[in-house]
């Protein structure tokens, strides 16, 4: 079955780097899908008034920064639907159209659509990620503003016996099914948790014909998610797949240590479930 990648290129206040687009294109080409190229374009509704005006012109304001916004949409849709021609990959582009506080939603909604969201970590605002993470009900992976190979060989899970971690493993399961190995992480002294689990975990995997084996690791005091990504980065994996953990009250999220420290600060590719 032919996947469906969705690549939301962000164009204000801050656009989408190349070196996403380069990354979305070499992921859809190694995984034989289809990739949605979306631009989202802003606009700004005309709020000025007579007081406003006396000092500084927001109607101009607003009318830059839509131009801005079209003339980045413009720039990075050339340059995906360039690059996803060389290198023969099945390429879409669509476009949203949205006033600017309402972009998160919008993006949530969208990406409902598709079997992967791809976004860069730097140059968006941690809502872009949280509406996506929580409320398109699709896995998401999350770039460093680096370039990356699209070939995903070395798999690393982050497992907590989660319902959270569950979800995400089993999200990943494409992934999980052409690597070369996995390692499934557990920090040990986080949080109380059933060590065997990891182990079952394992015992599948291998039954299904995955390498697969456990490594246990202590944080001693230190953020969980950089310990994570220290770790995936020890056994030389090229994703590390881990549960979205998170819950909302009056509109805000309360994330979970390990989620927390990843928005704020990613080094590999990681995809995020919830």
């Amino acid at each position: 079955m032919k996947r469906h990648i969705f690549l939301p290129l962000l164009t204000y206040p801050d656009a989408t780097s190349e070196f996403m687009i380069s990354n979305a294109v070499a992921l859809a080409h190694h995984m034989q899908a289809t990739l949605t190229v979306c631009t989202v374009e802003i606009t700004i509704p005309n709020v000025s008034n007579a007081l406003s005006s006396l000092i500084i012109d927001t109607a101009k304001m607003a009318r830059d920064a839509q131009a801005l916004s079209r003339k980045q949409a413009s720039a990075l849709t050339r340059l995906a639907v360039d690059e996803a021609k060389a290198a023969s990959v099945d390429a879409r582009t669509r476009q949203i159209k949205v006033e600017e506080p309402f972009v998160v939603e919008a993006l949530a909604q969208a990406a409902r659509a598709y079997d992967l969201v791809l976004l860069e970590s730097a140059g968006i605002s941690r809502p872009v990620v949280e509406a996506v993470l929580f409320g398109s009900g699709r896995p998401l992976i999350l770039y460093p503003s680096a370039p990356f190979g699209g070939r995903i060989d070395r798999v690393a899970i982050a497992w907590d016996g989660s319902r959270a971690a569950a979800r995400a493993a089993h999200d990943a399961s494409i992934f999980l099914e052409k690597a070369s190995k996995v390692c499934v992480l557990s920090v040990i002294d986080e949080k109380p948790m059933a060590y065997e689990t990891g182990d079952d975990l394992v015992e599948n995997l291998l039954k299904s014909g995955v390498p697969a084996e456990t490594t246990r690791v202590r944080a001693r005091g230190e953020p969980i998610g950089e310990v994570l990504q220290s770790k995936a980065f020890e056994v030389r994996a090229d994703l590390l797949v881990m549960g979205g953990f998170g819950h909302s009250r009056l509109r805000e999220f309360v994330l979970g240590g390990a989620t927390q420290s990843i928005l704020t600060g990613i080094t590999l590719p990681v995809l995020l479930s919830h």
